[in-house]
């Protein structure tokens, strides 16, 4: 069986105390725990990461340049906002890049990639009739990261997984329908079904549909 890698890479323990440390800001700063607007002080944050100034000001500079924080010059680092229009925004425009990196990915995958993919959408099937929602999404978006890859576009691959990780906090605990396990799975497989039978347009209508019933089921909080 093909390594199925990306699941390491976002366990809390496969991660360094700086990457854990960057991950749980920007989860605090997407959930609201750090508010909108927030300042963020370096000493509060150092001691409760357990991490030095330089590390810590590395952390702000890149979560700055990757939007979720504001600096603002003789006046320090605050938290972003990430309001209603914002994420109707990034709603807007995944739903615009998500079915081209659908098409380019079927287009460029490799036969070890497409072997990963294909384990992966296995892990899917297998998990929707149990009732595991976090392992049944925690497979879900390995399978779009190993899309995002495949599409062999690392610009289209950072944009579409930081608009899954602000969609993802913005949206989480929100109640979900009874058959949210059976449609994921069926809207999957028509996306994965495009990809065994090497057939881009398909891949791309199967990923639109994908992301009008995601915008669905986001939108109404259902």
């Amino acid at each position: 069986m093909a390594e199925i890698d990306y699941l390491s890479r976002v366990l809390p323990e496969s991660l360094s105390p700086q990457e854990a440390a960057k991950q749980q800001i920007t989860i605090d700063i997407l959930t609201g725990t750090i508010h909108p607007g927030q300042r963020l002080i370096e000493s509060k944050l150092c001691d409760r990461f357990g991490l030095s100034r330089p590390p810590l000001r590395e952390i702000i500079n890149q979560l700055a340049s990757e939007g979720f924080v504001d600096l603002i010059p003789n006046r320090g680092a605050f938290a972003a906002s990430f309001d209603s229009r914002i994420v109707g925004d990034i709603l807007f425009l995944r739903n615009l890049l998500y079915p081209q990196a659908v098409r380019w990915a079927i287009e460029r995958i490799t036969s070890d990639e497409l072997e990963v993919l294909m384990e992966t959408f296995s892990f899917i099937s297998f998990y929707t009739p149990t009732g595991n929602i976090d392992k049944l999404l925690r497979f879900t978006e390995g399978f779009d990261r190993l899309m995002y890859r495949a599409c062999k576009d690392p610009e289209v691959r950072r944009t579409l997984e930081k608009y899954d990780l602000i969609l993802k906090y913005t949206y989480q605990g929100a109640s979900l329908p009874g058959n949210y396990a059976e449609s994921l799975l069926s809207e999957y497989k028509a996306i994965y079904d495009a990809f065994t039978s090497k057939n881009p347009s398909a891949g791309a209508e199967a990923a639109r549909k994908h992301l009008f019933y995601s915008t669905l089921r986001a939108s109404r909080k259902v």
